[in-house]
């Protein structure tokens, strides 16, 4: 899974993609069957029904751990647009909902649950369910409930909007009466159903192969822990440096918790993996306690933010924040144990020298590449040598080395680092296509 191949080709086919399922089914119902005889007010009901249930679709779609779609965009860009389509798809069910209640002469008498039809009620369930999806997302930052829990009530949410609404579509009969619509709206609830048994059944099943044992659990500067895990019983879990993979801990690949992180050691040696992991929350704590002998899983790997496919450019610019070094770090050590002949360079950043993570790996990688390493600090204590601020315009155009714009840069980091660093780059004429980025925080 190169960058090359998960280029601007891939990103245009995957949006044509999801063109196509939202637009689809509005066409064929209006080829099919025609537009509505009542006029304009049942042609925006039906429109935006069909409209809304495609993006229902889609929306669900797009977070499914689909690997190539994750390279493409990264997992950032797909959770982001995840969370927009699904937006879109509440506006559209609350018009359609507005409409029917215009339109219909029941009236308000539709949400009789106890006298209306079938697909009425299907209507009503999938719409107090969706919103409470919507309720509980907007109130999760504020009111920060346990991550595992927040996630098994909203994906079981999704569930009942999901098949109420497919039930609506179907009991209603007008919209599946002809063959090409009932085709559709077949494949379409297949679709769910084929995504959530891939993703709830398939995937736990796959990660049963990659078990691991952990070897070592060790703290690092910047409030962090380095996991080490070694295959149990298999050549390793195959991975391109710069990847992630969700992290399972328990008896069992089936467990529900589970969280991605990104791999910080070599490529060329997938049976021995090690994560170093900052230490927020109560899983990431949890791990702290890990012992060696203890079996974890690993599902993935995932992503497209990786040198791999880039074997012809002149070097690269690593660019990282905090535990953003993680999968740089990879790409590093992957590099070095290929014995890569060009020239890189490395520039990291925190707010003391004492929360730079992984200086001593790096160090290690050092001696084994033509690599330049500048650390940035921005409150630096008495005696401080190095770059003093944060990565900006200045700094850049002052480290980075002549026919810069030929290099690829690798950025990681929290995201607001990432934009503005992406920014200064362009600003200093290197091209987007040779800008890589991955912003942690996006899961």
């Amino acid at each position: 899974m190169s960058a090359r191949v998960h280029g601007p080709l891939a990103r245009l086919a995957w949006f044509l993609w999801y063109l196509a399922v939202l637009l689809v089914p509005l066409g064929l119902t209006w080829g099919v069957l025609g537009p509505p005889d009542a006029g304009a007010g049942n042609a925006l009901v039906l429109s935006t029904g069909l409209v809304g249930f495609s993006a229902l679709v889609i929306a669900v779609a797009l977070p499914a751990r689909l690997p190539l779609l994750i390279a493409s965009f990264g997992i950032e860009t797909v959770l982001a647009v995840h969370r927009l389509v699904a937006l879109i798809a509440v506006v559209l069910v609350v018009a359609h909902l507005v409409g029917v209640l215009i339109t219909d002469p029941r009236g308000l008498a539709i949400l009789d649950l106890a006298h209306t039809t079938r697909a009425a009620r299907a209507a009503v369930i999938s719409t107090v369910a969706l919103v409470l999806v919507v309720v509980l997302a907007l109130r999760r930052p504020g009111r920060q409930p346990r991550y595992e829990g927040w996630r098994l009530v909203h994906n079981g949410l999704v569930a009942i909007v999901l098949v109420m609404a497919w039930l609506h579509v179907w009991w209603l009969r007008h919209l599946v009466s002809h063959v090409l619509l009932a085709a559709w709206f077949v494949a379409s609830g297949l679709l769910i159903a084929g995504l959530a048994a891939r993703r709830w059944i398939w995937l736990p099943i796959r990660a049963r192969r990659f078990a691991y044992l952990v070897v070592s659990v060790r703290p690092v500067a910047g409030d962090g822990v380095t996991l080490v895990i070694q295959a149990d019983g298999h050549p390793g879990m195959p991975f391109e440096p710069g990847q992630f993979v969700w992290l399972k801990i328990g008896s069992t690949p089936f467990v529900f918790e589970e969280h991605p992180f990104s791999i910080a050691s070599t490529a060329e040696h997938p049976d021995r993996i090690e994560f170093t992991i900052k230490a927020l929350g109560d899983f990431t704590e949890l791990l702290g306690a890990l012992r060696p002998g203890r079996r974890v899983f690993l599902d993935g790997p995932y992503g497209g933010f990786t040198t791999e496919g880039l074997e012809h450019a002149p070097g690269f610019v690593f660019i990282a924040a905090g535990v953003g070094i993680t999968p740089l770090l990879s790409m590093l050590r992957t590099l070095a144990d290929r014995a890569d002949p060009r020239r890189f360079w490395l520039i990291v950043s925190a707010r003391t020298e004492r929360d730079l993570m992984l200086l001593p790996e790096v160090e290690q990688v050092r001696t084994r590449l033509k690599l330049k390493v500048i650390q940035v600090v921005s409150a630096p204590e008495p005696g401080w040598t190095g770059e003093r601020g944060r990565i900006s315009h200045t700094l850049l155009r002052r480290v980075l080395p002549r026919q810069s714009q030929r290099l690829h840069y690798f950025l990681c980091g929290p995201a607001p680092m990432v934009t503005a660093v992406s920014r200064d780059l362009t600003a200093l004429g290197i091209p987007v296509r040779r800008i890589h980025t991955e912003r942690f925080g996006a899961v």
